[in-house]
């Protein structure tokens, strides 16, 4: 699966952790859905017609999350969408195997892959959600919700 970055500005949007439930959800919530391409359990929204990123949503329990020193990396504000020609209605992973979770306690920053991954493509695509990217390909997916009361938010 590839993935392009144009930097401009980003999706407005408030990104919760209900600790209850396990899950992620992004509010407001987009109303016609291309496709979802998913990371674990976690889902990324692609909608209009350039496949655009605008909404995460899923269920990643907290207690899977290992404790990190990691800090989320510098990134510009933009837009991250899907290259490939998906099918409109379906769900595609990322990759085959489960990525590992981290989560940065002080910071309140949750990382899904390599968190110690660097690249010259890091984006900023909805408020709180950076990925990073490496020759189209996503290498990790950093986040931090607003309401994590398991990081202290």
């Amino acid at each position: 699966m590839k993935f392009f970055v144009q930097y401009t500005t980003i999706e407005k949007k408030t990104l919760i952790y209900n600790t209850e439930e396990c899950s992620f959800d992004t509010e407001p919530s987009a109303k016609e859905v291309n496709f979802d391409i998913t990371i674990n359990r976690l889902n990324l929204t692609a909608v209009d017609e350039d496949n655009k990123i605008v909404q995460l949503w899923g269920v990643s329990g907290y207690n899977e999350w290992k404790v990190m020193d990691y800090q989320v990396p510098v990134s510009k504000p933009g837009i991250l969408r899907v290259m490939d020609n998906l099918k409109y209605g379906f769900i595609y992973q990322v990759a085959e195997e489960d990525w590992p979770v981290y989560a940065n306690r002080e910071t309140g920053w949750i990382c899904f892959g390599s968190p110690e991954k660097k690249s010259n493509m890091i984006v900023e695509f909805v408020s709180n959600c950076v990925a990073v990217i490496e020759d189209g390909s996503l290498l990790a997916l950093w986040l931090k919700p607003t309401k994590c009361k398991t990081l202290g938010s």
